[in-house]
């Protein structure tokens, strides 16, 4: 046994840490002290905090919050259209074309287990110790169970049937290699270790600890997740030899009572969906609404009034301590490499001016349909799509000489915001963006010849989230109303610095219009079609949908419905062929994006042709934009004169915004996700995922990497883990 779980000495604290408020700065024991280690109450402190050190790893820096969250209807990884097949790496994976020879998924499984295993060294050390009861030594063992199930919880999502480890392992790791663990029986293990630290009460609320710690509010969120999930649907196992004998298979599971998912039914379409039956589902809700209503009522966490501050400060390094809306972050900090505003969000395309060396964002993609779902007036819309990217532009190659006289005396060179032109699938998820950090990283970052990290938190769990699983709780025991004050509760913090009138709306009318959709849902289908909508609008690209679509059977389901969307837009004429825009700067180098006219074919925000008088020999007359303050002159507005003329703050796309038009579509649309919803072109908004031609397969998991497979080749000469599910 050689890489399964990579026993070698892990260090309790061997990597030190600054976080935000340096707390993680430890001198941690060597694992040959164990035995010294948990006699003490500091020395057991500083090994717990290690494990903090441990979550910075590669799983939580990319590979599981970045990588495995895309390949949803509204999370794209940067590789469609011929990268979507045989690249070996995240862009094939992550379309569901994954092969075993793709080495991170190696990286993820074996940093995951080194977690798992540096949690064990402390529970059982903790167990096993002559301080074991006291309030110190419990606290500490509750974190790490914590964290413990928080990562096999993570393991199950993306490998389902995984090896299950609660103890250290020996030294002549008798317990270390060994086959697969019915998912099941790992959550069934989960859920009594959570309940057992939120009835022993020794963690504490956020307030007494900062979010950075592992606190009650979290643990209890997680349980109810954990509940959640368990109740859901998930992919079972063929009818293999190890399936059958681990009791994990199929028939296996509907012999004890699991129902089958209604879609997809048959061999043709892979693997069966199942979850358990209903009055097991049932005892599971109404466990975790227990778990979330004690947090609403406990009052600690709170959604900041602001949604654009809350991740103003995320961007900024600052822990919310008022509301505690974020209710665990795994701790980055200043200058290390956490991925987060690097490997996704607002893309600065080259080194700049402004804002110095560059950064490579963009792995992580959003769609025109995802735009276009938000209201108006939605604050989230213009933070979470992100059409621009930020570059230095040489003003020298302005094509006329009274263009380039417009600017003289000034640098040739300025960092601006170029708008990128008809990528209905490539928008960037701004929630990381370079320009809200903080002057401390700007400054460093200028200077800098290299990558500097940006230290951004990773957020395991926002309040939002348990609000909206508790609206699930409700509607599953058909309490619609009670499910539907939640939902609004949501929708409505969206809105609290919206612009009082904007583009044809108002804030109020459109939490009007979406609270009757809401109050107009009276059946479990129909509310939770409600709360799916409103979990992507809030939280695209933060690496907690795909889990909850999954759990729900509405994976394949919804990036299907994706596909047709974006075709039923098209077709109405909901995308225009002109978008026009405001400034935030006299010197027009930052776009205003809650000005951008996203709505009207011809980008007046109003119906096609509404409101456009024509004039002289057939030129448009743009005397309409006066009315919004855009500039109205033929001189200083000139649509279509290029996305990088800093003068005019108009476009033309003249390609056509997110239409059939773009170059690449016949070969980009039916690669997205295609090994799990097919590659059929021919869509048109009534084409069903369900159509004979269009080729299912009822897979998301990953497959386990080779190497791990052959290191865990017994003495039998046979492997304790195996790939399945077609892989």
């Amino acid at each position: 046994m050689k890489n399964i779980f990579k026993t070698t000495a892990i260090c309790l604290g061997a990597l030190a840490l600054t976080a935000c408020n340096d707390w993680l700065d430890t001198k941690s024991p060597s694992l040959a002290e164990e035995s010294v280690v948990f006699s003490s109450e500091d020395m057991t402190i500083d090994a717990v905090n290690g494990l903090y050190a441990e979550l910075c790893a590669d799983p939580y820096s990319q590979l599981m919050t970045i990588h495995q969250g895309t390949g949803t209807d509204v999370e794209l990884i940067d590789g469609i259209g011929a990268t979507a097949k045989g690249q070996n790496n995240e862009r094939d994976g992550m379309n569901y074309n994954a092969t075993t020879s793709w080495a991170k998924l190696g990286t993820l499984w074996e940093k995951q287990y080194e977690t798992i295993e540096a949690c064990n060294r402390i529970i059982d050390g903790i167990s096993n110790s002559s301080i074991a009861g006291n309030d110190v030594m419990m606290k500490s063992s509750a974190e790490a169970r914590v964290i413990r199930a928080m990562v096999y919880l993570d393991l199950i999502r993306v490998w389902g049937d995984v090896p299950m480890m609660v103890h250290k392992a020996q030294a002549d790791l008798s317990n270390v290699n060994q086959g697969k663990t019915d998912r099941d029986v790992i959550l069934d293990y989960l859920i009594s270790d959570l309940e057992a630290v939120v009835k022993e009460n020794k963690l504490p609320w956020c307030g007494q600890v900062t979010s950075e710690h592992v606190n009650m509010g979290f643990a209890k969120g997680l349980l109810a997740n954990l509940y959640m999930t368990r109740a859901g649907y998930v992919i079972r196992e063929d009818e293999n030899d190890q399936a059958v004998a681990g009791g994990y298979s199929s028939k296996t599971k509907e012999a004890k009572g699991y129902v089958r998912a209604s879609y997809p039914t048959g061999d043709n379409h892979g693997f069966l969906t199942l979850r358990p039956s209903d009055e097991d589902c049932k005892a599971l809700y109404e466990k975790a609404e227990q778990q979330l209503k004690e947090i609403i009522e406990k009052g600690v966490h709170r959604m900041n009034p602001s949604f654009a501050n809350e991740w103003e400060k995320i961007n900024k390094l600052e822990l919310d301590q008022t509301y505690y809306e974020n209710m665990f972050e795994i701790p980055f900090g200043f200058g290390n490499a956490g991925e987060l505003g690097y490997t996704v969000g607002v893309r600065m395309n080259g080194n700049t001016t402004d804002w110095g060396n560059y950064n490579s964002s963009g792995k992580m993609k959003t769609t025109a349909v995802q735009l276009y779902s938000y209201q108006p007036t939605d604050t989230r819309r213009d933070i979470t799509c992100i059409n621009f990217e930020i570059k230095d532009l040489d003003r020298t190659t302005f094509q006329s000489a009274s263009e380039k006289e417009q600017y003289s005396g000034g640098s040739d060179v300025v960092t601006i915001e170029s708008r990128i032109s008809n990528k209905p699938f490539g928008l960037y998820v701004g929630k990381w963006d370079i320009r809200k950090m903080s002057d401390r990283w700007k400054n460093q970052n200028k200077t800098a010849s290299s990558k500097f990290g940006y230290g951004i938190n990773v957020v395991r769990m926002r309040y939002p989230q348990i609000l909206l699983w508790y609206a699930e709780c409700l509607a599953y025991r058909g309490d619609y109303a009670g499910a539907a004050g939640y939902v609004k509760q949501v929708h409505n913090r969206a809105f609290n610095d919206a612009k009082n009138a904007y583009q044809g709306s108002t804030p109020q009318g459109d939490m009007e219009a979406f609270a009757a959709k809401v109050d107009a849902a009276t059946d479990y289908e129909s509310m939770l079609d409600m709360i799916d909508l409103e979990n992507r609008l809030e939280f695209c690209g933060e690496n907690f949908r795909k889990w909850d679509l999954i759990r729900w059977n509405r994976l394949h389901q919804n990036i299907w419905k994706a596909k047709t969307e974006y075709q039923r837009l098209i077709s109405e004429k909901i995308f225009q062929t002109k978008m026009y825009y405001k400034y935030l700067d006299e010197a027009e180098k930052y776009i205003d994006a809650s000005s951008i006219t996203y709505y009207g074919e011809d980008g007046t925000n109003e119906t096609k042709g509404a409101d456009i008088a024509v004039a002289d020999g057939g030129s448009t007359d743009y005397s309409w934009l006066s009315q919004m303050g855009y500039k109205t002159t033929k001189e200083d507005f000139n649509p279509g004169k290029g996305t990088d003329y800093k003068g005019l703050n108009g476009d033309s796309y003249s390609t056509a915004s997110f239409r059939t038009a773009y170059a690449n579509y016949d070969t980009e649309m039916p690669s997205i996700c295609s090994g799990l919803v097919g590659t059929q072109k021919n869509i048109t908004p009534n084409t069903k995922c369900t159509d004979e031609d269009v080729d299912v397969k009822n897979r998301y998991l990953m497959p386990i990497y080779s190497n791990v497979v052959n290191s865990s080749i017994g003495s039998d000469k046979k492997p304790r883990v195996y790939n399945s599910y077609g892989y």
